[in-house]
């Protein structure tokens, strides 16, 4: 992450308020030089002082010559004191500093030099008596020599008024310059200190924004762990609540074939005493039986007889239970020993015994004496004919047997319509294990 952030910040194009700083810099540093230059060639193009020129006139012998101008004449100390020299030129005044978006301002003109006072002319002197001509010539000479020694005085202090005026104007124009190199490095150093400040708010922005990035990472982080330690939480919880539910469904299907066993070791015992019974019926059948043989002669008329009575009640009682059962009455059971019950095999009492038998699942033993356990039961019937409820009226003496039996009666649903139409709100009868 550091490695992006020095490449970005290299390739960052300056902002505007760079952009302006280096303008102005670079303005105030082309102004300023352009003033050095012209105050540079200001001074080499300025004129010199011009040297002074003699002129000597020579007259003829035997012109006359003009009178001498009468001087008072000079003492041995005044002609050994130099005259004083000229007054020194005021020194330039500094021009004031120019704002730096401003144009360049011409230079100024520089100070003209001063000019040598002209040398006043003599006053015509009046015409003298007649003096020897060398006298003259010695004493023009020597005049001559005082002015021209006078003039080359003149002129030495001129020329040390002008190298002091240059001195002047150079220490002023290098004090303008330092003053000029001096600003513009206040203006590179303010720039440099603005540059670096800029600089240190975009690092403290830069490092406030690591810091925002990295008080998010980690409330994002502290987030997601206890999101996770919910979640692991929620996941052992469910994991706890499952463990239970699977114990507690172990437990009840342990429960459950506990008792299917016990029910299994009740109906094998009860099934051996109803084989023990079933056989110590047969025995006593079988002795009976024998007993009978001898009546069996004697009564066989009379059993014949007999038998035809019952026949004939037994066709009447199944006829008045089909009525009845036609009729919607309940209670229309005819013969309560058939296997299906609701009268005999014929009419509604077939049709509830054929749809009753095949939904019992049962695996019925095979048949040992004359024993066959009967259900005795009540199906109460809602009007579209579906079972509300089975009840168990007598049982068999085998649970299993009487519970394959009434879920059966409950899977006959709905029932087979009777003849008139309109089912019973209740039917009973009798369900057989061997018919």
């Amino acid at each position: 992450m550091k490695q992006t952030q020095k490449n970005t910040r290299k390739t960052q194009p300056p902002t505007p308020e760079q952009r302006d700083e280096r303008r102005a810099l670079s303005y105030a540093l082309a102004i300023h030089g352009a003033l050095i230059l012209f105050m540079l060639f200001g001074f080499i193009a300025s004129p010199s002082n011009p040297n002074p020129v003699q002129v000597e006139l020579w007259a003829d012998g035997t012109t006359p010559t003009a009178a001498e101008p009468e001087t008072e004449p000079e003492t041995a100390e005044e002609a050994s004191t130099p005259p004083e020299p000229a007054p020194e030129p005021p020194p330039e005044p500094e021009p004031a500093p120019q704002p730096e978006p401003a144009p360049e301002p011409e230079p100024a003109p520089e100070p003209t030099p001063p000019t040598p006072p002209a040398e006043q002319q003599p006053p015509v002197p009046q015409p003298e008596p007649e003096v020897d001509p060398d006298i003259a010539l010695e004493k023009a000479r020597k005049e001559r020599e005082a002015k021209e020694k006078a003039a080359a005085q003149e002129a030495a202090r001129e020329k040390a008024a002008a190298e002091k005026a240059a001195a002047e104007k150079k220490a002023a124009e290098e004090k303008k310059a330092k003053e000029a190199a001096e600003k513009a490095a206040a203006e590179k150093a303010a720039a440099e200190q603005k540059a670096r400040e800029l600089a240190a708010e975009k690092a403290a922005a830069e490092k406030k924004a690591r810091e925002e990035a990295a008080r998010k990472e980690v409330a994002e982080k502290a987030a997601a762990e206890k999101a996770a330690a919910e979640k692991a939480a929620a996941e052992k919880a469910a994991a706890e609540k499952a463990a239970a539910e699977k114990a507690a469904a172990e437990k009840a299907a342990a429960e459950k074939e506990k008792k299917a066993k016990e029910a299994a070791a009740k109906a094998a015992a009860e099934k051996a005493a109803a084989e023990k019974a079933a056989a110590e019926k047969e025995a006593a059948e079988k002795k009976a039986a024998a007993e009978k043989k001898a009546k069996e002669a004697a009564a066989k008329k009379a059993a014949a007889e007999k038998a035809a009575a019952a026949k004939r009640e037994a066709i009447r009682e199944a006829m008045r239970s089909d009525a009845l059962g036609a009729a919607g009455i309940p209670g229309g059971t005819a013969d309560r020993n058939q296997s299906g019950g609701g009268g005999n095999d014929n009419g509604y009492a077939a049709k509830v015994r054929a749809c009753v038998r095949p939904r019992v699942v049962y695996n019925v033993p095979p048949q040992q004496g004359s024993s066959n356990p009967t259900v005795q039961y009540r199906a109460q019937l809602k009007s579209n004919g579906t079972v509300e409820k089975v009840d168990i009226r007598r049982s068999s003496g085998n649970p299993r047997f009487d519970e394959a039996v009434r879920k059966g009666i409950q899977a006959c649903s709905p029932f087979p319509k009777p003849p008139s139409g309109k089912y019973p709100s209740e039917i009973e009868g009798d369900y057989r294990m061997y018919d």
